[in-house]
């Protein structure tokens, strides 16, 4: 009687190398610095919107009664 057949090994993550373990850092590095650059852009983003909105109602409410006579004497 012959003994049941073996199955093979699961396969193992080699460990890991200096080189890999750089990348890695880099990667973090550059995801970092990605995330600030896009948060900046969102800011700006908002700012822009919002001051698009704010010139377009003036124009829509009429320049004479958003400035009127006087205005910069408060």
């Amino acid at each position: 009687m012959q003994p049941p057949p073996r199955r093979a090994e699961p396969p193992r993550i080699p460990p890991a190398t200096r080189a890999l373990e750089r990348a890695a850092e880099e990667r973090k590095t550059y995801l970092r610095s990605r995330e600030g650059l896009e948060s900046r852009s969102v800011v700006r983003g908002l700012i822009l919107l919002a001051l698009l909105v704010l010139i377009a109602s003036m124009f829509r409410a009429g320049i004479g009664r958003v400035f009127v006579p006087g205005w910069w004497r408060l």
